[in-house]
């Protein structure tokens, strides 16, 4: 009897592999999300008049095909992410090209607060991708509606970019949700790799991210 062989069988490059094969199974799992997210819609928009009692359960169905989705967007991400070189990054730059580029392409609302002072910081080049994936995370996974609110400021040696939401439908679900991929996911990989952490707070409407970075006296890029 022969056995099939691995197509990873000798293969020089096990991360390399297991970014691919991450990815690509993120791929395939899209499409048939995509399906289900279609029909629930579908189902919503048949049955709202006769049955609106079904009308929660296909919108939970959606919600939970998003949720599923920017899970598998964060396990590419985080199996892909290399710490690398360092680099400097103003906060207050990073926040308001992602924000010019969400309203640009989806016409979404960042609101940014500024306090007096905001510091750069010196961290992996994968900083603005961590602010669109948390971004993603309120707007698609935690179904926040904009806008989207965000504070830039320091507290003491750290730099604080806080995300909240005051009409998040179920923050908790959302918290339990962020955090379940514990420190393997690509958010908690890229704070422990600068040297900051991530908090999450989760009561009534209001949902917040708050992740702190070492701030730097000059600014970056």
């Amino acid at each position: 009897m022969h056995s099939a062989s691995s197509p990873w069988q000798g293969s020089t490059n096990p991360l390399a592999d297991a970014v691919a094969l991450v990815q690509q199974l993120a791929h395939d799992l899209r499409q048939p999300l995509s399906g289900i997210e279609a029909s629930a819609y579908y189902i919503d928009m048949v049955v709202s008049g006769a049955r609106p009692d079904l009308i929660p359960h296909c919108r939970r169905l959606r919600r939970m095909v998003q949720q599923a989705s920017w899970l598998l967007d964060d396990a590419a991400l985080a199996v892909a992410f290399q710490p690398g070189p360092l680099r400097a990054f103003s906060l207050e730059r990073v926040c308001a090209r992602v924000a010019e580029r969400l309203f640009a392409e989806e016409e979404a609302v960042l609101d940014l607060h500024l306090s007096a002072s905001v510091p750069a910081v010196l961290v992996p080049e994968a900083l603005p991708r961590v602010f669109e994936h948390v971004v993603a995370f309120f707007r698609d996974a935690a179904g926040c509606p904009d806008p989207l609110h965000l504070r830039l400021g320091r507290e003491g040696p750290m730099a604080e970019a806080r995300w909240w939401s005051d009409t998040c439908e179920d923050p908790e679900e959302a918290a339990r949700l962020l955090t379940s991929s514990g420190a393997r996911s690509f958010l908690m990989r890229f704070a422990h790799a600068a040297g900051g952490s991530v908090t999450t707070e989760a009561g009534s409407a209001r949902l917040a991210v708050t992740l702190r970075l070492p701030a730097l006296t000059d600014q970056g890029e």
